[in-house]
């Protein structure tokens, strides 16, 4: 009985002194932004943070907490999730300055949509904090594989997901019953499946078939440019399937020259971006649009304008989409693209997104809280809340007044480790 009563006070003094060990970080008196809350913006709260986690919020009150071994000044500041980039390729080198970029742009969370099995081992090194950078995920090599039969699918589906990959991602199919052997195979064992349109599997189908994520909102657009009516029922059914849809708007305002040299030039992030590089973005833009004016036919201005409807039917679009409930997500689509630092990028996609006349406030929440939701990880990251990973920006302006205003970061958590955008600078500036 004595043992019993030991051991017991023993384990009581081990939790007791665990939690009576300071926090990591507090963050005094910051004003938290939460958009996937009716109410998305409170005041004056105090954020603890201890070991990669969030585990208590609070009122402010009139003295700073001294139960922390760093106290962070929140006053006049906002803090929120941290953002997401749904849709990139990593870099064949420069990868650490890559991943720092994105941190120092807020980005605290990336999907890559070309994996390789050498990128495994990157998003354990990230995991480890063996590299500074993103919380990864990673997609399977591309489908269709040529070494890869139908008969062989569930196997090398299996077989992904054991070595560590987080979603099918699929290009092209050769026929419907490679298809629906594909999905079969991914969702036997619940694994996500995204990727583009595919001609030989009409879209409700594909809808209907547990597909993920349908990048780059191919054949949607393609309906709703038709059929008004048809377009109505096609969002209620992504809806009912809670499909998401990555739509890529800035690869596209880009690639069709919808932003002039000049002001592309001067995006934010350039200022890491080294000279070799921005000369091959500059003389690509050059070269496409003397391609694209090039030739017979409709004048220089009609083709402007053909390119230029291309990109606001795109809007109007995700505006339909979100108006109707539909989840969308965020990403710019970078991969090396032209004029899209990494991270920064992520930027220009939020404000065309504005542009599309969705709210701030739902912005945010696509930027956030459905990527969560699409990993069916919400209980672990995507919002401010205790429990939930401390993968948080710092911003010294409201961004639900103005989305403009994420560009004010002052600093980055990622995992619970805390950057300032002047150490980031310094060591992307390292690289």
């Amino acid at each position: 009985m004595k043992k019993y009563i030991y051991s017991l006070a023993l384990l009581l003094g081990l939790v007791c002194g665990v939690f009576a060990q300071p926090y990591d970080y507090c963050i005094y008196d910051v004003t938290l932004i939460r958009p996937e809350l009716p109410i998305p913006m409170v005041r004056h709260q105090n954020v603890f943070i201890y070991r990669q986690k969030i585990v208590t919020i609070a009122p402010a009150t009139t003295t700073p907490p001294t139960n922390c071994q760093h106290l962070i000044d929140g006053g006049h500041k906002y803090l929120m999730v941290g953002l997401t980039d749904m849709h990139m390729h990593l870099p064949s080198e420069g990868t650490e300055k890559f991943m720092l970029m994105n941190l120092l742009a807020g980005v605290t969370s990336i999907r890559s949509m070309r994996g390789k099995p050498e990128h495994i081992q990157l998003k354990q090194d990230l995991a480890s904090f063996k590299m500074i950078g993103p919380d990864l995920y990673i997609a399977t090599p591309y489908f269709p594989n040529k070494n890869i039969t139908i008969d062989h699918l569930a196997d090398s589906i299996k077989a992904y997901k054991e070595a560590g990959y987080d979603l099918v991602k699929v290009l092209a199919v050769p026929d419907s019953l490679y298809f629906e052997a594909l999905m079969k195979a991914a969702n036997d064992i619940k694994m996500p499946v995204a990727g583009h349109a595919l001609w030989q599997v009409p879209i409700d189908r594909l809808i209907e078939s547990g597909y993920g994520c349908l990048e780059h909102i191919q054949d949607v657009e393609d309906v709703y440019a038709k059929d008004a009516n048809q377009f109505a029922l096609l969002t209620a059914k992504i809806k009912e399937h809670n499909m998401f849809n990555c739509p890529t708007l800035d690869f596209y305002n880009v690639y069709w020259n919808q932003v002039p040299l000049t002001e592309l030039q001067k995006r934010p992030g350039m200022e890491y971006v080294d000279q070799k590089q921005l000369d091959e973005w500059t003389q690509s833009v050059i070269k496409r649009e003397a391609k694209y004016n090039a030739g017979t036919g409709d004048s220089v201005v009609q083709k402007a304008e053909k390119r230029r409807n291309y990109i606001q039917t795109k809007l109007k679009v995700i505006k339909a989409l979100n108006d109707a409930g539909a989840k969308l997500l965020m990403s710019p689509a970078s991969a090396n693209d032209d004029f899209c630092p990494p991270g920064f990028c992520v930027w220009q996609e939020l404000k065309l997104f504005a542009e599309a006349g969705i709210s701030n406030r739902e912005i945010l929440k696509i930027a956030t809280y459905n990527a969560a939701d699409y990993y069916n990880e919400l209980g672990k990251w995507g919002r401010i809340g205790e429990g939930q990973k401390a993968n948080l920006i710092i911003l010294n302006k409201n961004p639900l007044e103005s989305i403009d205003n994420i560009q004010s970061i002052d600093g980055v958590f990622h995992a619970g480790q805390y950057y300032s955008k002047e150490r980031l600078e310094n060591l992307v500036k390292q690289k």
